[in-house]
C-alpha cells in the first residue's frame, strides 16, 4: 500500500491502468469495478479515502493508495492522479463510483486532461445531472418525462405550497452530499428522500432541516411500492453509439423506500430501454450512464427520476447479466475500441445480503414482505456484492473489521455507562 505523495512504482503491463476512486459513505459499487476490470487482465490502482477499505486486500487490485479527505481538496486530489499519471505507461483511466469523488473529479477535469482520462459525460451536463435543480430545469427545456418539482425558496413559499399541494409529495437534496452532514442523515434515517403526507408534515420536515431545506426539490410521488423502481444502466462511446444498455428492477432498498438497490432483479424491458436510449439522444450524452425511473402504479408509465452520470452502486448484476459498462468504458477510452455487448441474461438477481436482511426486517414492520416471502425470494441464481470465490478477501477482511469495529463500539459505551454511574 502506498500513502499519498509517495512516487507509485512504474506499471510492468503497457495497458493503460484504471483508477478506481473510492470514497467515503459510497463503498459498494467501487468493488465490483476494481473485479471487473482487474478480471479482464487490466492493472488496477484503488485511490481509497479511508485506510480500512476492503479493496486492499483484492487479488484485482495492483496498488491500493490512502488519500484521506480527497474529496474535500480538490488541489489534493489532482496532485494524486497526475503523480499516478506521471508513473504510468498511458494516461489512466479514472472511474469515480459515488457522488462524493464523481462531483470533485468533474471540477478538476480541466486540470486532469491529457494526463488522465475520467469516464465522464460532459462538464456541463454531468453539473446539471447531479444538481436537481438544474436537471429538473434541463429535463424541462427538453420534454423529458420528469415528476412535476418545486425548488421551494423562503418560508413564504412552503406555507403556500403546504396550503395547496397534492399529498404525497417527496422531498430530495438538490445535491446528494447536503444529507450526509450527520445531523441530517440522522434525521433522515440514511435516506436519499423523504415522503411528506400532509402539509404538516411538510412544515415540520421544513423546521428540522432548517436552511438546508431551501437546498432540496419538492416532487410529486409516483404511486407504486419499491418493486416500481426500474434503473437504466448505458454506456454511450465518444461517437455517440450505444455500446450497451441493461435493465433491472429494484425489488429491495436499503434504506427503505428511498435507498439503494439491494436486492434486484434483472428483466429485460424493451420499452424502457428505448426510452433511456431516446433520452440519451435528446441529451447528446456520451459516457457511463445510470438512469433511474419508477413506473406508475396506475397508469404503468415509466417516470425518469434522475440520471446519475457514473457506473450504478450495483453495476455488479449487469456485468454478470453479460452488459459490462466499466469494461466498455475503458475499451473505448483507453483503446478506442467499441465492440457492443450483446442482450442482457434474465435470469440473474442481485443481493447485498446484509442489507438486504436490514430492509426486509424494516420492510416487514411495514408489512410489506413476510419472512416466508423474503426466503422465498432469495432462492434462485443470485449474485453477490461482496463474496467471490476467486477473490474472497475483502468480504473476510472487511466482516472482520466491521465486527472488531462494533465490538470496540460496544465496549465504549459500557465504559461511559460505568464511569457515569455513581
Amino acid at each position: 500500500m502506498l500513502a499519498l505523495g509517495e512516487a507509485s512504482p512504474q506499471l510492468e503491463q503497457d495497458a493503460a491502468p484504471a483508477v478506481v476512486m473510492s470514497c467515503i459513505g459510497g463503498h459498494q459499487g467501487d468493488l465490483s469495478v476494481v473485479r471487473t476490470l482487474g478480471r479482464a487482465g487490466i492493472p488496477v490502482i484503488v485511490l481509497s479515502e479511508y485506510m480500512h477499505n476492503p479493496l486492499r486486500f483484492s487479488r484485482y487490485t495492483a496498488q491500493f493508495i490512502h488519500g484521506p479527505w480527497l474529496t474535500r481538496d480538490r488541489v489534493r486530489l489532482a496532485n494524486a492522479l497526475l503523480k499516478i499519471a506521471e508513473s504510468s505507461p498511458c494516461p489512466p483511466v479514472v472511474f469515480p463510483t459515488a457522488d462524493p469523488d464523481l462531483h470533485l473529479l468533474n471540477e478538476i477535469r480541466s486540470e486532469l486532461e491529457p494526463h488522465c482520462v475520467p469516464v465522464l459525460a460532459d462538464r456541463v451536463l454531468t453539473s446539471a445531472c447531479m444538481d436537481k435543480g438544474r436537471f429538473h430545469e434541463l429535463a424541462r427545456q427538453r420534454n423529458l418525462p420528469v415528476p412535476h418539482t418545486t425548488l421551494p425558496k423562503d418560508a413564504a413559499g412552503v406555507r403556500e405550497l403546504a396550503s395547496y399541494a397534492t399529498f404525497p409529495l417527496i422531498v430530495k437534496p438538490l445535491v446528494p452530499q447536503e444529507w450526509s452532514q450527520p445531523r441530517i442523515a440522522k434525521l433522515v434515517e440514511g435516506k436519499k428522500a423523504v415522503r411528506v403526507d400532509s402539509g404538516s408534515d411538510l412544515s415540520a420536515l421544513a423546521r428540522q432541516l432548517g436552511d438546508s431545506f431551501f437546498r432540496t426539490a419538492i416532487q410529486e410521488f409516483i404511486p407504486g411500492r419499491d418493486d416500481r423502481l426500474f434503473s437504466v444502466h448505458a454506456y454511450v462511446d465518444r461517437e455517440g453509439t450505444s455500446l450497451g444498455m441493461f435493465t433491472g428492477q429494484k425489488i429491495r432498498t436499503f434504506p427503505t423506500y428511498a435507498g439503494i438497490g439491494c436486492f434486484v432483479r434483472s428483466p429485460w424491458v424493451p420499452e424502457l430501454a428505448d426510452l433511456a436510449l431516446s433520452i440519451l439522444s435528446t441529451l447528446d450524452y456520451r459516457g457511463a450512464a445510470l438512469l433511474q425511473f419508477k413506473q406508475h402504479a396506475e397508469t404503468g408509465e415509466f417516470v425518469l427520476l434522475e440520471i446519475n452520470p457514473r457506473v450504478s452502486s450495483w453495476n455488479l448484476l449487469a456485468t454478470r447479466s453479460g452488459v459490462n459498462i466499466p469494461l466498455l468504458a475503458y475499451e473505448d477510452l483507453a483503446n478506442d475500441r467499441r465492440e457492443p455487448a450483446g442482450r442482457q441474461r434474465v435470469d440473474l438477481q442481485y443481493v447485498y445480503l446484509w442489507n438486504d436482511f436490514l430492509a426486509f426486517l424494516d420492510y416487514r414492520r411495514h408489512g410489506d414482505w413476510t419472512t416466508a416471502a423474503w426466503l422465498r425470494s432469495l432462492i434462485g441464481r443470485n449474485v453477490n456484492q461482496m463474496m467471490s470465490l476467486d477473490d474472497p478477501m475483502p468480504m473476510i477482511r472487511g466482516h472482520w473489521f466491521a465486527a472488531g469495529t462494533s465490538i470496540l463500539r460496544r465496549a465504549a459505551r459500557r465504559l461511559k455507562r460505568i464511569a457515569a454511574s455513581p
